[in-house]
Parts: C-alpha cells; structure tokens; sequence
C-alpha cells in the first residue's frame, strides 16, 4: 500500500487513531477495510470501526473524536433513525466525503469480536482488525449481496487457517447456521 501521504484513506485512519483516547477502548476495524486484511481486495471510502458499547467508552470516544475536529453527520444521524443507538456517524472537514462509522457492539458475539481482535499492518499503520471468524459472522448477520461476497473472499484465502467450530459456534447462537453453510459450500469449503 502507498504511504499515507499519497492515500486520503490511510492518512484520515491516522487521524481517527490519533483522536482515540490514550489507552485506546476496545476498538477494531470491521468493513472493507477489515475484509482487505483478510480476504478479496475491495475499494472502499469509509472506515468502520466496532466499539464496545458500554456508555462510559461511548462517550469517551464521542467525545476525544469531537475535541479534534471530527464532527457528527446530523443529516446521516436524522435519515437512518433506527441506526442512532447503534452507529454513530462522523466525518472531518480535511477529509471531506470519507466517513467514519463507528458501531457500538450490540451483542455477545460483538463483544467477544473485541476481545479476539488482531493487531495488524494496514494502511501503513498498526491497527487492531476484526479476526477473519468474526468478520465472516459480522458478514453472515448483514446479509448483503456484498457481504456473501466478502465472506466467500475471506472463506478462499488460502493463507487462512479457520477455527470452523468458532464459525459453527456463533451460526448456531446467532440462527445463521443456513448462511453459514451456503458460504462454505460456495466456497468449496465443506464437505
């Protein structure tokens, strides 16, 4: 990857990392981002984070985000109502047109995504990742096209070693067993 200076989003994931408050909360990137590290290569304009949703950390993070210039997208905020308590939607006036979604985790599986999270090379930068398993469960429970797509990508990296009983663990939890099987079979990964 390009160094940050030559890429808006590696330099805009700096500033979100820098505005994070020392100790940083439990925090890992999720999304395009996230798939990238893990799976198929996919463009992306935006950085998803998944945030523990415990509202001390909440508006800690809110809050050392606003205090360097981030700014929350009233517009956003007021067209998807039923998001408020879940996403919180920032951008920063040197990186117009790139949002920052932060997703407040909203169930056992999300908080036990923050504890499994990786540190990795991204962008240039260190940064805590979403683990493959839990990417592909995060996936599994959006349920786009895209999000298949990406789950296939991650399933295929043959670099990957998937805990499949982790996978199977939170299908069976989470009432995704079904999806969780066509991605596999897709993927040619089950027998």
């Amino acid at each position: 990857m390009p160094p940050d200076d030559q890429d808006p989003l590696a330099s805009y994931l700096r500033a979100v990392l820098d505005a994070f408050p020392q100790p940083a909360p439990p925090y890992c990137l999720i999304g395009a981002l996230a798939v990238n590290a893990w799976g198929r290569l996919r463009a992306t304009q935006d950085i998803d984070l998944l945030v523990l949703s415990e509202e001390a950390v909440r508006a800690e993070v809110t809050d050392s985000l606003l205090s360097r210039g981030f700014q929350l997208d009233t517009r956003w905020i007021m067209q998807n109502p039923m998001a408020k308590d879940r996403v919180l939607r920032l951008g920063h006036p040197s990186h117009p047109g790139i949002p920052l979604d932060l997703i407040f985790s909203a169930d056992s599986h999300e908080a036990q995504a923050l504890t499994r999270r990786q540190t990795l090379h991204l962008l240039g930068l260190s940064a805590w990742v979403c683990s493959p398993e839990d990417l592909i469960i995060l996936k599994l429970k959006a349920s786009r096209p895209h999000d298949f797509e990406d789950a296939l990508g991650i399933i295929k990296n043959p670099h990957l070693q998937l805990d499949l009983d982790y996978l199977w663990h939170w299908a069976d939890r989470l009432g995704l067993q079904g999806e969780l099987h066509y991605v596999l079979q897709a993927a040619g990964a089950e027998g």
